[in-house]
């Protein structure tokens, strides 16, 4: 099976890097092929351009790599802080510019206007690992 696994986290020392360095040795001990990236260790840009967003454009060759990876994947692992109740920015940019018309999704031709998105891709789950924090001191 092909798995992406997909870090949001700039901490090396964290949790959520000891979280996806366990999964993607997991999985490669179990004979999976992996697709790992580190978006922070990647410096990976998460604004997108307007020349990006139409379906077809053309995109920055990192941009087409992990959008050709997404497209390949039978599996989706994404780790990531909660950071005031939502991902990272760099995570939400990455969903922007890579989960895109065209590679994860696309609209019914003659849609009517309900704009009711037909999936892609190849994964049908994604999993994002979550652990319960406590309040107490």
């Amino acid at each position: 099976m092909k798995v992406l696994v997909i870090l949001g986290h700039p901490n090396k020392e964290s949790f959520n890097h000891a979280i996806a360095n366990t999964v993607v040795e997991t999985l490669l001990n179990n004979g999976h092929e992996v697709f790992f990236h580190d978006l922070y260790e990647e410096n990976f840009d998460p604004i997108i351009s307007s020349q990006e967003i139409p379906k077809g454009a053309s995109l920055e060759k990192v941009i087409g790599e992990h959008c050709n990876e997404i497209n390949k994947a039978e599996g989706i692992v994404i780790v990531h802080p909660n950071w005031w109740g939502q991902p990272p920015a760099i995570l939400k940019g990455w969903v922007n510019r890579v989960l895109r018309s065209g590679i994860a999704y696309e609209f019914k031709e003659g849609d009517s206007g309900e704009g009711i998105p037909i999936g892609l891709l190849k994964a049908e789950t994604a999993l994002e690992p979550i652990r319960k924090v406590s309040n107490a001191c």
